[in-house]
């Protein structure tokens, strides 16, 4: 689709360091705590609280926090850096960490090489690690103790975790042998490999449920460049979809997977805007337009939306299996008639061979972009495909983890240069993040599909696999 939105967001960006700048675009309650505890169900408990040395700590809840998640991060890298370092042992940082007040820096504060270089501006809503003197400082008011409270605690030793990604890149040697987007995102999946580490109780100060994780991953969404630009541009951390898919990998393939020699080549999405058209439009077409359901007038004057483009991709695609296909249509509907849940407003009916939208659900997935309106829609062809060309069920988590996969791979299918668009639709810079907030924060809910016992983490792994791999990977 040649649109979509640019949701403001800010990001970690490298000056000396690797900084997080991250905009509150999205409120969420956070689910996820570091407490100390008792067991239950035979969860070990947790310690009490970390005894870590960090210069100019006070005793605000933010500063145990960050004592807690740099202390367990730090142990999982002691248990898991031989894996990647040809057996030797990690060495701690040779400098300090730094909980900075960046209205009112202490002498400590600028004893940071990094500080000391740009000065306390660096600091300033950040956290970062710091390559001319092995450390990690953060600004301990501000901006991050805002994130702990909107996306919960767990976000806060995400961070934490991506920055230490990059002391380990420099223990290895190759913080500085790869492009920055490739750096960036490498870290991104070290964060992931430790939060799959807490999620299996192996940590001893903190702890993140599945449901606070789904909105980690959400929060990971606004870590994406403000502006969109090529992804072999100087600076470039990655698009929203890049960096949740990082994270991701992390979680599932774990720490070999994130230091592979393979990284440096892995597939990136971020590219910048080619019109001005497009980018003052912020890459979105009107609500309306989506929802078009003409097909695309090549002498101009209309048509063009979505529901012909989908056809015309599962049309293609159902020939090379040799099976048939019967145009899906699209209709307005509060509640579609074969939904079964009294909350439903978007649905795939087999009967009629229609997928259902509410006005209202609709507008709540265009807030954050035209193609999250499309991938929700795209989700309905995947259900249709399950259904006519496999006979296969609709309403389980297979259904749903098997349409984030056909989705994914018809998102690959458009997210191409304007010139090789073979349909009505090719995507914007900005899509491949509203497609990610569709899959983490629309599709699952009660009005849209349901959870079917998938979670955000599964649903977008899914999306990933049929975007990378294809329909042949689905």
């Amino acid at each position: 689709m040649q649109h979509r939105s640019r949701v403001a967001s800010r990001r970690w960006v490298p000056l000396l360091v690797s900084t997080v700048m991250i905009a509150l675009t999205l409120a969420l309650a956070g689910c996820s705590d570091l407490v100390s505890g008792q067991a239950t169900s035979g969860i070990p408990p947790l310690a009490p609280d970390a005894n870590l040395s960090i210069q100019g700590s006070t005793t605000t809840d933010f500063d145990r926090l960050a004592k807690n998640a740099l202390t367990d991060i730090e142990a999982f890298w002691r248990l898991n850096y031989p894996s990647i370092s040809g057996g030797k042992s990690l060495s701690s940082l040779k400098g300090d960490i730094y909980s900075v007040d960046d209205t009112a820096p202490t002498p400590s504060a600028e004893r940071n090489a990094c500080i000391a270089e740009v000065g306390i501006r660096i600091v300033e809503d950040n956290a970062f690690y710091c390559s001319l003197d092995d450390s990690i400082a953060y600004d301990r008011v501000g901006l991050i103790p805002k994130l702990a409270k909107e996306y919960g605690p767990y976000f806060v030793a995400a961070m934490f975790a991506h920055e230490f990604g990059h002391a380990i890149q420099a223990r290895l040697g190759i913080m500085h042998a790869q492009s920055s987007i490739a750096k960036e995102t490498q870290a991104d999946c070290a964060a992931g490999a430790f939060t799959a580490w807490v999620m299996n109780f192996k940590s001893s100060h903190v702890r993140v449920t599945q449901a606070a994780l789904d909105e980690v991953l959400v929060g990971y969404i606004q870590l994406r460049d403000p502006e969109p630009h090529s992804e072999s541009d100087s600076g470039t951390h990655g698009n929203g979809f890049d960096r949740v898919g990082a994270f991701a990998t992390g979680i599932n393939e774990g720490v070999k997977a994130c230091f592979s020699d393979k990284w440096a080549d892995r597939s990136f999405t971020e590219r910048g805007y080619t019109s001005d058209a497009d980018y003052t439009q912020g890459g979105n077409q009107p609500m309306a337009q989506v929802l078009n359901q003409a097909p695309v007038n090549p002498s101009g004057g209309g048509g063009g939306g979505l529901e012909p483009d989908l056809n015309q991709f599962w049309r293609s695609a159902a020939k090379t299996i040799g099976k048939p296909w019967s145009d899906v249509k699209i209709a307005q509907a509060d509640h579609p008639p074969c939904a079964t849940h009294p909350q439903t407003q978007f649905a795939y009916c087999p009967d009629d061979n229609t997928v259902y939208y509410s006005t209202a659900l609709a507008q709540r997935a265009y807030q954050a972009g035209d193609f999250s309106l499309g991938t929700l829609l795209a989700y309905g062809w995947g259900l249709a495909v399950r259904s006519q060309l496999f006979s296969r069920s609709l309403d389980d988590s297979t259904a749903l983890i098997s349409a984030s996969c056909y989705t994914g791979a018809y998102a690959a299918s458009v997210n191409v240069p304007s010139s090789e668009a073979q349909g009505g639709f090719y995507l914007s810079p900005s899509d491949m993040d509203e497609a990610t907030t569709a899959v983490l924060s629309v599709v699952g809910t009660n009005q849209a599909l349901g959870e079917r016992g998938t979670t955000g983490l599964t649903r977008i792994t899914a999306f990933n696999k049929g975007y990378f791999g294809g329909l042949s990977a689905c």
